[in-house]
């Protein structure tokens, strides 16, 4: 049943992390809303899930999307009346170059989906995470948002002010038990990665279960942490 289970949301669950974060989730005998642009992939994590014996509901959603994830609140609170863990993934590479070469268009893209999309997400599940008693929140960031390479342009400084975006927000639940988590997930076997690296040795990378596992591991710890900052590759 549905409503003895904890209620995760997971955006850019249709592959990768996400996915495998999902379906670790599942196990976990948590019911898990998937979220993601290509409702394939979808509907593959949702197979996965339902292979393990677990739940999930698809939200077909693009983080564009601004108002589809206001409206993805708004329905969770219907539904489920509040949200227990809220997983951040969906983010995109962009083009890496020189930011010079970078278009504007290009760079708000970036911004949008992995900072703005992430203000629209924190405004439309706070008061949600808050009716819980079992309140996680956790960011997919990346290294790049801490030390600053060339070339890595937008996507660099969306993940920078993501990860201060969510202390900022960290900060103002300190008083409360809401559990905020920023995550490096280091070198992993993505379709991100193959893009940003290509040629690169895969066998050398972490897989996204192997990622997911402790990621689930994370997020089941009785501890609150306020917007701290994980390294898996260290964990």
């Amino acid at each position: 049943m549905v409503e003895n289970k904890k209620i995760a949301l997971v955006t850019g669950a249709s592959s990768g992390i996400g996915s495998a974060i999902a379906i670790e989730l599942a196990q976990k005998n948590v019911h898990v809303i998937i979220t993601g642009k290509t409702l394939s992939g979808l509907q593959f994590t949702e197979s996965k899930i339902k292979l393990d014996g677990g739940t999930s509901t698809i939200a077909q959603l693009d983080m564009n999307d601004f108002v589809g994830v206001d409206r993805l609140g708004m329905e969770i609170f219907k539904r489920w009346g509040k949200l227990d863990i809220l997983i951040s993934n969906a983010a995109v590479l962009g083009i890496l170059g020189p930011l010079h070469h970078q278009s504007s268009e290009d760079f708000f893209d970036v911004i949008n989906i992995n900072l703005l999309s992430n203000h629209r997400l924190i405004r439309s599940m706070d008061a949600l995470l808050k009716k819980s008693n079992f309140s996680k929140a956790l960011f997919l960031s990346s290294s790049m948002a801490t030390t600053p390479k060339s070339f890595w342009g937008a996507y660099a400084i969306s993940k920078a002010a993501l990860n201060h975006m969510v202390k900022i927000w960290a900060d103002e639940n300190k008083n409360n038990n809401l559990s905020t988590i920023i995550v490096n997930p280091g070198r992993t076997r993505t379709k991100m990665r193959a893009q940003a690296m290509p040629g690169e040795d895969e066998k050398v990378l972490q897989t996204p279960d192997e990622v997911a596992k402790k990621i689930v591991n994370l997020i089941f710890l009785n501890k609150v942490y306020k917007g701290k900052i994980f390294d898996i590759l260290q964990m």
